[in-house]
C-alpha cells in the first residue's frame, strides 16, 4: 500500500471517529448551546480552519450563536449577518467573466446562488481559496476580511437552511471533499436544532398541561390566559402543535345513530361468527 493511500485512508479514519465525537455532542440537544460549542471546536480541529462560528436563525436575522477565533471587533460591529448597507462585492471567474453579490451569505441561505458557478456546491454551500486574489472589491465588512479560504455551509432542517457554519482560514486551503463532509455534518446540526426546538415547545406544553385548566363544564372550551373561550381542539395544537381527526366512539354511535349502530353491530357479529367456523 502506497503512502498515499496510507494516507487517504487514515484520513477516512480521522472523520469517522470525528463523525461519532458529533453526534454523541448532537445528541445532547436539551444543553444545545454546549452541544454546538464542542461540535465548533471538532470542527476546527479536523479542518485546520483559524476561525469558526456558527449562525443560526433567530426570527430575524442569522446572528452568531458561537465562534471562536473571529475578532471581537468584528463581531460587535456586525452582529446581524449582512452590514446595513453591504458593498458590492465582485468575485473573478475567470479572466472574462465575473459574478457580483451584495452578500454571498445571505445568496448561500436563501438558496439564490447559481450552482453551476465553480465556488457553489450542489448543495448550494460556497467555499473558495485564496479569495482575496478573486475577490475585485474590498470591503471590510466582507467574509473573507484578513483570512485567505472561506466556506459558508449550509445548516438545514427538513429542506430548509436554518444557519450558517462559517469558517476562515489564513493558509490551510479547503477541499471538494472536505466541504463535502462539512454539508453532513450541517445537517446533523439542522436535525440537532429541530430537535432541540422540539423539546422545548413539548416541555412548555407539559408545564402549562401540568395546572388546573379552567374548562367550561358544559361546552368544555377552555379559558386561556387571554381570558379567550377556545375550544380543545385549538388549545392543544397552541401548546403542542397536535392536530386532530375527527371520528365518533361507538357510545356516541348507538346514542345518536341507533340504526346505524345495530347495523354495525350486526355485521360485527357475524365477521365473528364466520372467524369461528
Amino acid at each position: 500500500m502506497s503512502k498515499t493511500q496510507v494516507s487517504e485512508l487514515l484520513k477516512i479514519l480521522d472523520r469517522e471517529i470525528m463523525t461519532k465525537k458529533i453526534l454523541s455532542e448532537l445528541n445532547n440537544y436539551i444543553n444545545l448551546k454546549d452541544s454546538i460549542i464542542a461540535v465548533m471546536k471538532h470542527l476546527k480541529q479536523i479542518t485546520n480552519c483559524d476561525a469558526i462560528g456558527i449562525r443560526i436563525y433567530d426570527g430575524k436575522d442569522y446572528p452568531f450563536y458561537a465562534c471562536e477565533g473571529l475578532p471581537e471587533m468584528r463581531i460587535s460591529e456586525e452582529p446581524p449577518l449582512c452590514s446595513v448597507n453591504p458593498e458590492l462585492k465582485i468575485l473573478k471567474l475567470s479572466q472574462d467573466e465575473f459574478w457580483s453579490t451584495k452578500c454571498v451569505c445571505m445568496d448561500v441561505i436563501h438558496g439564490k446562488a447559481d450552482r453551476n458557478i465553480p465556488f457553489f456546491t450542489s448543495q448550494g454551500s460556497f467555499w473558495a481559496n485564496d479569495l482575496p486574489s478573486v475577490l475585485k472589491t474590498k470591503d471590510k465588512h466582507c467574509i473573507a476580511a484578513g483570512f485567505k479560504s472561506v466556506a459558508l455551509i449550509r445548516i438545514m432542517a427538513r429542506d430548509n437552511c436554518i444557519g450558517l457554519i462559517q469558517l476562515l482560514c489564513k493558509s490551510a486551503p479547503f477541499y471538494l471533499d472536505m466541504i463535502l463532509y462539512l454539508e453532513m455534518v450541517g445537517t446533523y446540526i439542522g436535525m440537532a436544532i429541530n430537535n432541540s426546538l422540539t423539546y422545548a415547545r413539548m416541555k412548555e406544553a407539559y408545564d402549562s398541561l401540568n395546572q388546573l385548566i379552567p374548562i367550561c363544564s358544559s361546552c368544555k372550551k377552555i379559558n386561556t390566559e387571554e381570558e379567550n373561550w377556545i375550544t380543545i381542539e385549538e388549545y392543544l395544537f397552541q401548546q403542542t402543535g397536535s392536530e386532530f381527526t375527527h371520528t365518533i366512539c361507538p357510545e356516541c354511535i348507538e346514542k345518536l345513530y341507533p340504526a346505524l349502530y345495530h347495523k354495525l353491530k350486526e355485521k360485527e357479529n357475524k365477521e365473528e361468527a364466520f372467524k369461528a367456523m
